[in-house]
């Protein structure tokens, strides 16, 4: 007979069937109570597809039904490096174009960032929205290209230092954007 009320609920729960569930996503196991009964699953179109590795998602061409997913994945891979890169060095450096050249890249890093976590939380997109909202994006890089050279050609070391990060940035962008709008419009 068990005489500790505490223990004996231990037991109760612990032959519910906990089981340990963890995916590709997961930052670790978590515990949960599964139901004793099991049903199987049909298996038929309205099934959604499994989500792909992030080694799938970051290499190689971009998975069926995850294309939206797969290029926020790689804007992420680019732009915390850069966030961070650009953080450490703007705030070591003693110099005035440098600080503003560094500092410039984190932010429209970091800016980067954001975009491609909304991506990667939000829905697959339709492929034509967008590859349409990525020539959109690389018109637009265009623009922070030439207001990079714009700023970049002014007198203060700040300005030119700024000029030329949001030059860089609006240029890989451009690069990027229009690499996977015709990988869009190839598929």
């Amino acid at each position: 007979m068990i005489k500790n009320p505490w223990l004996l609920l231990l037991v109760l729960f612990s032959t519910q069937g906990l089981a340990q569930t963890q995916n590709q996503f997961s930052v670790g196991p978590a515990i949960v109570a599964e139901p004793l009964i099991f049903v199987e699953q049909a298996e038929g179109p309205s099934r959604e597809p499994e989500r792909p590795s992030w080694d799938r998602l970051l290499l190689g061409p971009a998975p069926e039904g995850f294309r939206g997913l797969a290029i926020s994945a790689r804007l992420l891979a680019w732009s915390v490096p850069w966030t961070l890169a650009g953080s450490t060095m703007g705030l070591l450096s003693d110099d005035l174009w440098q600080r503003s050249f560094w500092l410039t890249n984190s932010i429209w890093a970091a800016v980067n960032s954001g975009i491609a976590l909304v991506g990667l939380l939000g829905s697959e997109p339709d492929k034509n929205n967008l590859r349409d909202l990525l020539y959109i994006n690389a018109g637009l890089d265009v623009l922070y290209i030439a207001g990079g050279v714009f700023l970049a050609l002014q007198p203060d070391a700040r300005s030119q230092g700024a000029g030329w990060a949001i030059a860089l940035q609006g240029a890989w962008l451009l690069l990027f954007d229009l690499f996977n709008a015709l990988a869009l419009e190839n598929s």
